[in-house]
């Protein structure tokens, strides 16, 4: 019983001893490889635009222009442009 709890407290002191520095060296790989692709600021946004226009390509197919929406017109027939005041431009 003594053998087991003293080999399973040096594996677990090994471990706390070990374990920050291999963790430190994956996320180095990591960031090393990411930024060899430029993946790693940009990655996003490459990826979000590709969709976008991808998006857009598939809305507009063959130069049409398709309208999803046309707002009532019968709302803005009361506004005139609302009251205007005369200003002095301070330098």
């Amino acid at each position: 019983m003594i053998k087991f709890i003293f080999t399973t407290l040096v594996i677990i002191f090994l471990i706390r001893l070990v374990a920050p520095f291999l963790f430190r060296w994956l996320l180095g790989m990591f960031v090393k490889k990411s930024m060899r692709n430029g993946t790693f600021f940009y990655g996003n946004i490459n990826n979000q635009q590709q969709r976008q226009q991808e998006q857009n390509s598939q809305r507009a197919g063959n130069g049409n222009v398709k309208i999803d929406y046309i707002p009532d017109q019968s709302k803005n027939k009361g506004f005139d442009g609302g009251e205007y005041v005369d200003y002095e431009e301070v330098k």
